[in-house]
């Protein structure tokens, strides 16, 4: 019998494509080629087909996912992201195949009350960890704290030059404040722009990544800061290297992050950095003044200005930052920690027996019928709160 895996991701494999990031995937879903064949079974997917290793069958209900898992029996499910996936994962168990999630996130959107019933749990940083113990989500012998992989052999530092941003429309020989990330309200984009302002025009700003761009184009039309701001959606990794060696500061003061793979990419090629002085980034990077500066008041666009200052004037380097990255968090040794996790979870040969007629019953109560009640006759508020602290 063939060493099977089948995978949930969180989003389409076309997404990852969409983005350029869909090099990796491979030995993302497939650590050290642990398993023998790997299967995308997903309701987001449209089309079968075979790439970067992996067998991608779209599915169209519950019905038939089940079907799909008899067939392959594969050793275990891995559903991506902490949210529907693993929703989707453990409301359609097979009885005998283990269920392991994984959580991205600290965003609780995105951490659902379906993990308690998850066989085991990857997370990417003890601040996650630390969120599951706490809202009862998981036992600490069932999380294991992987951290996100970095090719560490391919960002490093390398010697470029700037002839990459004319194919991007920049042909200014300027300062560059990169700044790597979906572009959301998380990664507070916002007071990156607006720190502009306390610097002179010598600094320009690089924005990669996707997302909804209009609310931010028209911040920097009110700021005046047209000819200072580019903007670039998708990005190959190769080309993202040089960015990180080209800029003088990665700045990125997250409101929150699950791990942070940008300033560990960032560290691991010697960038400077600028970030928020939250878990999980203080929990590697070393706020030194010299490579990396942590800001406790990251809502504030002249303390984010006043710290791109401060280490765009420290001319001094050192490989602290990358050398823990390169300890924890190279790619090799990621993979091979998943592996070990993998094993835990197979050769267990135990998986959690669950009484889904209670769960479903309750999930019933607390998103259709309740709701109806409170349109026909509205309930008082503490009433209310009381009825929902015990489901």
């Amino acid at each position: 019998m063939k060493n099977k895996l089948v995978v949930i991701p969180s989003d389409p494999i076309s997404a990852y494509e969409a983005k350029g990031t869909s090099s990796w995937l491979k030995d993302y879903y497939n650590p050290n080629s642990f398993f023998e064949e790997v299967y995308v079974l997903s309701p987001l997917e449209k089309e079968y087909r075979k790439v970067y290793g992996l067998n991608i069958i779209p599915i169209k209900s519950d019905k038939h996912f089940k079907k799909e898992l008899q067939r392959i029996s594969p050793l275990c499910v891995r559903a991506y992201g902490g949210y529907w996936a693993t929703d989707y994962a453990n409301y359609n168990r097979v009885v005998g195949i283990p269920v392991v999630s994984s959580v991205h996130d600290t965003n609780p959107q995105l951490i659902h009350d379906s993990l308690k019933f998850s066989d085991f749990i990857f997370v990417m940083s003890n601040v996650i960890e630390n969120i599951l113990l706490d809202n009862h989500l998981a036992k600490k012998k069932y999380i294991g704290i992987l951290g996100n992989r970095v090719n560490t052999a391919l960002f490093s530092q390398k010697k470029t030059n700037n002839s990459i941003l004319s194919n991007y429309g920049i042909h200014l020989n300027k300062k560059i404040i990169l700044h790597v990330g979906r572009k959301t309200h998380q990664k507070n984009i916002d007071n990156v722009l607006k720190s502009l302002l306390y610097l002179n025009n010598d600094f320009i700003l690089v924005l990669i990544g996707k997302g909804e761009f209009d609310e931010y184009s028209m911040l920097i039309k009110n700021l005046e800061l047209d000819d200072r701001v580019f903007n670039i959606e998708k990005i190959e990794n190769n080309e993202l290297l040089l960015f990180y060696n080209l800029a003088n500061v990665l700045c990125a003061p997250s409101r929150w992050e699950g791990f942070g793979l940008v300033f560990a990419e960032a560290a691991s090629c010697l960038t400077k950095i600028v970030t928020s002085n939250i878990a999980p980034m203080n929990e590697y990077l070393i706020n030194d003044g010299v490579m990396n500066v942590l800001i406790d008041d990251y809502e504030n666009p002249k303390s984010i200005a006043h710290s791109i200052l401060e280490i765009d004037n420290s001319f001094s380097i050192n490989n602290n930052t990358r050398d823990i990255i390169t300890k924890r968090f190279d790619e090799k040794i990621v993979s091979q920690k998943e592996v070990d996790f993998y094993k835990k979870v197979i050769y267990n040969n135990k998986t959690k027996e669950i009484d889904y007629k209670i769960w479903y019953f309750k999930r019933w109560l607390k998103y259709v019928l309740l709701p109806q009640i409170i349109k026909i006759k509205k309930l008082p508020k503490r009433l209310w709160k009381k009825i929902l602290s015990y489901l």
